[in-house]
C-alpha cells in the first residue's frame, strides 16, 4: 500500500459530540481512508484510561497522542513510543500561583504509571468538588485524594488540569507564559457545560503541534499531513500541518486557522472535510 499521507485528528468536539462513542459512519471513513493509504493520529487531552474506551470499534492500527502531546503510543500495541513529562519541581511554582485562588489543580501520572489523577480535596469549593464528582464519575483513570502533593525528584507528570472560573483561568494562562518549561491552553471544560474552565499544563515540548513534528520523523520526508481541530490546545498542530480543518463549533478567532471550516461533529462533519482534503470518495 502506497503511504498518501498522515490524518491528525483531535477527539473531542472533531470527530464526535458524544464522549464515549465516534458514529460508525466516521469510522467507516477512517477505515476506508486507510485502506487508500492514509495513516491516523488521534492526539487528545485525555489520559489514556478515558481516551482509549473510545476506540473498541476500531478495526486498524493507528497513533494515539495523549495528554495534549506527553505520551505517544503506537496502537493497538499500547506501545510507547515517545514522552515528554513536567518535572515535579513546577507543582511548588503553581503551588505559588493558586495561593489566593479558590479552587487547585489534579496531577496525572501518566499511562506508565497507571494513570493515576492525585488531587487535594480540602483545595476545592463545594461547587466545584460537585463538578469533580462528575468528572470521576466519566472518566476512567483512578484518583487518589492527597492532603499534599508529595513526589520525589524521579517522578515526572504528563499534565497537570487546573480547575478554575473563565477569568481565573485566563489569568493564569497569562502567568503561566513566564515559565519557560511549561506549555499551557485554557479551554472550556467540556463536562462542565461553559461553567467551569481549566489549564492544561504540559512539558513546553509536549503540544500536539510537537507531536506532528514528531511523526513527520517516522515517515518519509515530504509526507502530506491533514489536521482537524476545535479547540485553542488544537491550534499548534493545525499550524503545524500541511492542510488545516477548523470545526465550525471552534472560538471564532481560530477560524482563520482553516483551509476548510467544517461543520459541527454533531452533524458528522469531518466526514466530508476529510474527502475533500485527500481528495478520496468514498
Amino acid at each position: 500500500m502506497t503511504l498518501k499521507g498522515c490524518i491528525c485528528l483531535d477527539i473531542d468536539g472533531t470527530i464526535t459530540a458524544d464522549l464515549f462513542h465516534i458514529p460508525e459512519e466516521v469510522i467507516k471513513c477512517f477505515e476506508m481512508l486507510h485502506q487508500k493509504g492514509w495513516q491516523f493520529l488521534f492526539s487528545t487531552g485525555r489520559p489514556f484510561a478515558f481516551a482509549s474506551q473510545i476506540f473498541h470499534g476500531f478495526r486498524f492500527p493507528f497513533f494515539l497522542s495523549l495528554q495534549n502531546g506527553a505520551d505517544l503510543l503506537q496502537m493497538p500495541e499500547k506501545k510507547l513510543l515517545a514522552k515528554e513529562h513536567l518535572d515535579p519541581s513546577f507543582i511548588l511554582k503553581l503551588d505559588e500561583l493558586y495561593k489566593d485562588m479558590e479552587e487547585d489543580f489534579l496531577v496525572y501520572a501518566g499511562f506508565e504509571k497507571g494513570d493515576f489523577c492525585y488531587y487535594r480535596p480540602h483545595r476545592y469549593s463545594s461547587k466545584m468538588l460537585e463538578h469533580l464528582e462528575v468528572v470521576k464519575s466519566v472518566v476512567k483513570e483512578p484518583w487518589q485524594g492527597v492532603e499534599e502533593f508529595s513526589f520525589g525528584e524521579e517522578d515526572s507528570f504528563p499534565l497537570i488540569k487546573s480547575f478554575g472560573s473563565k477569568d481565573q483561568m485566563e489569568q493564569l494562562s497569562q502567568k503561566l507564559l513566564s515559565f519557560e518549561e511549561v506549555s499551557s491552553t485554557y479551554i472550556g471544560d467540556p463536562l462542565s457545560h461553559g461553567k467551569t474552565y481549566i489549564n492544561l499544563i504540559t512539558s513546553k515540548n509536549a503540544t500536539k503541534g510537537a507531536v506532528i513534528r514528531k511523526m513527520r520523523t517516522f515517515f518519509p520526508e515530504g509526507t502530506r499531513f491533514i489536521a482537524a481541530g476545535d479547540d485553542r490546545n488544537d491550534i499548534l498542530m493545525l499550524e503545524e500541518a500541511d492542510f488545516a480543518i477548523v470545526m465550525k463549533t471552534a472560538p471564532e478567532s481560530m477560524f482563520p486557522l482553516g483551509d476548510l471550516i467544517a461543520e459541527p461533529a454533531s452533524d458528522l462533519g469531518i466526514i466530508a472535510a476529510l474527502l475533500k482534503a485527500t481528495g478520496e470518495t468514498v
